[in-house]
């Protein structure tokens, strides 16, 4: 801080020079645009996460569906539910004769919307076994 004469008066009184006051005005600017960058990353984040919570919870009511139908009438299918793409198949585990269980493979898939181009759907894939007696 430089300190100078204001018209005439013999008392110092503390001012900013104009190169100081530049500095400090680029500095705050270039400050603002790194909070902007990072509003928008931190936005797209929160929708792709929104979405992964859609994914999650459409496949976890596709395979509380499939555990709540007999075994017998259960098969393999596809279906799109809230823009997410499910696939499930079933198979037999067990003796000939009626099967023990059902071996379910779901798998879902969907878009992140930070990634538009073509090709950028995500797949999550589960397995598990539903006991059918």
């Amino acid at each position: 801080m430089f300190y100078r004469f204001v018209r005439g008066d013999p008392q110092r009184r503390p001012a900013f020079t104009l190169v100081e006051v530049l500095v400090a005005l680029t500095t705050l600017g270039v400050g603002l645009l790194g909070l902007s960058a990072s509003a928008t990353l931190v936005t797209r984040m929160v929708g792709d996460g929104s979405r992964l919570t859609v994914a999650a919870t459409v496949a976890a009511a596709r395979l509380e569906t499939l555990h709540a139908i007999p075994c017998a009438v259960a098969t393999s299918g596809s279906a799109v539910t809230r823009g997410i793409e499910e696939r499930w198949t079933i198979a037999p585990i067990g003796a000939p004769e009626g099967p023990a269980a059902l071996e379910v493979e779901l798998s879902v898939s969907y878009r992140l919307r930070s990634v538009p181009r073509a090709g950028s759907a995500r797949t999550q894939r589960f397995r598990g076994a539903r006991p059918c007696r």
